[in-house]
C-alpha cells in the first residue's frame, strides 16, 4: 500500500464565508439595534445566543498557527494564519485584513506549523482515506504515521451545555476524546491498544519485545506512533530483502 498522501506546491486562492462567534469571555460585543430580544406568541425571544466556554476549546490550538492548505487537485495556498475547528471540521483563517473567516474552498490537507518549536502537524480530511464510513467523510484527521500502515488520530470534540439559575449565558465545556484508526490493506480499521496482537500477528513476537523493552501502555499519541512506525519498519525489511 502506498502512503496516504502526495504533497503539491502550486497556489490558489482560498474563498470563504464571514463567520460571527460571541463568546462571552472573548468578544467585544455590545447591544444594539441589530440584536434586540422580541416577543414570540407571548414568549421573550433573543436572536443573539450568550455564551461562554469554561472548559476546553473547539480548536487542534487555541492559537493561530501558520498553515500550508492543500486544495483539491493539489494546489496549495501557503502561510495563512489557521485555526483549526474540530468541533464542526472548519478551517478558520484570517484574511488580509485581520478578520476571522471560515474557508469553503474543498480543502483535503493542512499542515499547521508551531511557531515556537516548528513542529509540524499534518491533518488530512477523511473523503481522503481508503473506505472511509461516509459519516467520517468531512472529518478532519491527525495523520501521525504516513507508510505502508498509517496511523490517523481523530479528536473528538462535543459541548456539553449548562445554564446556571438566573443567567442568560449558557456556559460550555468542550472535551476531546481521542480515537485512533488505521489504514491497512486498504481499509480503514479502529485501533485500540488492545488489538495490536490481532492486527500485527504476522510480527506478534517481536512487536511484543519492542513493547516490553520500550515500555509502551498505549496512553499517548506517542505509544501509538511508536508502535505503528515499528511495525512498518518490520515489514519495510522484508520487503528490502
Amino acid at each position: 500500500m502506498r502512503p496516504l498522501l502526495i504533497a503539491a506546491i502550486p497556489l490558489f486562492a482560498v474563498t470563504a464565508k464571514a463567520q460571527q462567534v460571541v463568546d462571552l469571555s472573548k468578544s467585544d460585543f455590545k447591544p444594539g439595534d441589530g440584536n434586540a430580544s422580541l416577543i414570540v406568541n407571548g414568549m421573550v425571544y433573543s436572536p443573539v445566543k450568550f455564551v461562554k466556554v469554561v472548559a476546553g476549546t473547539p480548536f487542534f490550538r487555541e492559537e493561530w498557527m501558520r498553515a500550508n492548505l492543500v486544495l483539491e487537485g493539489g494546489t496549495t495556498f501557503t502561510n495563512i494564519p489557521v485555526r483549526l475547528n474540530l468541533l464542526d471540521n472548519e478551517v478558520n483563517y484570517r484574511d488580509a485584513s485581520g478578520q476571522e473567516m471560515i474557508a469553503s474552498s474543498p480543502i483535503k490537507l493542512i499542515v499547521l506549523i508551531d511557531s515556537i518549536t516548528g513542529v509540524k502537524y499534518t491533518f488530512v480530511l477523511g473523503d481522503q482515506l481508503s473506505n472511509a464510513e461516509r459519516s467520517l467523510s468531512k472529518t478532519w484527521f491527525r495523520l501521525l504515521v504516513n507508510d505502508k500502515v498509517s496511523l490517523i488520530l481523530q479528536m473528538k470534540k462535543s459541548i456539553h451545555e449548562t445554564i446556571q439559575y438566573g443567567s442568560a449565558t449558557t456556559e460550555q465545556d468542550i472535551p476531546t476524546v481521542e480515537w485512533y484508526y488505521l489504514q491497512m490493506n486498504n481499509n480503514m480499521v479502529r485501533f485500540h491498544w488492545e488489538d495490536w496482537q490481532q492486527l500485527f500477528s504476522d510480527k506478534k513476537d517481536k512487536m511484543a519485545e519492542f513493547i516490553r523493552s520500550n515500555h509502551l501502555k498505549g496512553k499517548t499519541s506517542d505509544d501509538y506512533t511508536r508502535l505503528v512506525q515499528y511495525y512498518n519498519q518490520l515489514k519495510n525489511a522484508v520487503g528490502t530483502m
